[in-house]
């Protein structure tokens, strides 16, 4: 990965995520992820709702060969709950966290991460446990995946 990686400590808000939550194998991320987005804006759609911004990925802890993980997008004016079809809206608090964005294709996001934890590991800063990526660029199957954009979510304890 050629470009910087600069991190921040913001202050993130608590978010309302409408999301599909599964443990499923690392290698199966990408299958859900598609399958998971159809089914969030399919379940928002069906109630006269829309995103509120970009989508997320959100994860519990750190990845293994499994992955708790939910993937869906921000709501606003929705109650937590069941949506249907798999889908549920949840809180995730905000509070202190480190923020890095990178600008690339999505097979470079394990090594951002890996200087993102660096960055934490030099500084001794406990984490929460939980952690996101939110996809600033929508990817299309014409674009260019290296222009990319994600924003490194770790929430700092």
């Amino acid at each position: 990965m050629t470009n910087e990686l600069t991190v921040e400590v913001m202050d993130e808000p608590t978010l309302l995520l409408a999301a599909r939550r599964a443990t499923v194998p690392f290698a199966e991320l990408p299958a859900f992820y598609d399958a998971a987005y159809g089914a969030v804006a399919h379940a928002l759609g069906a109630r006269g709702l829309g995103p509120a911004g970009p989508a997320y990925g959100w994860y519990a802890s750190m990845p293994s060969d499994v992955v708790d993980v939910a993937a869906g997008f921000a709501v606003e004016g929705v109650e937590p709950g069941a949506l249907g079809d798999g889908v549920e809206v949840f809180e995730v608090a905000g509070g202190p966290c480190a923020v890095a964005t990178y600008v690339g294709p999505y097979d470079g996001l394990g090594e951002a991460w890996g200087r993102l934890e660096a960055w934490r590991s030099e500084r001794d800063q406990a984490v929460r446990g939980d952690f996101w990526e939110v996809y600033v660029t929508e990817p299309s199957p014409d674009g260019d995946p290296a222009a990319n954009v994600t924003r490194l979510v770790l929430p700092l304890a």
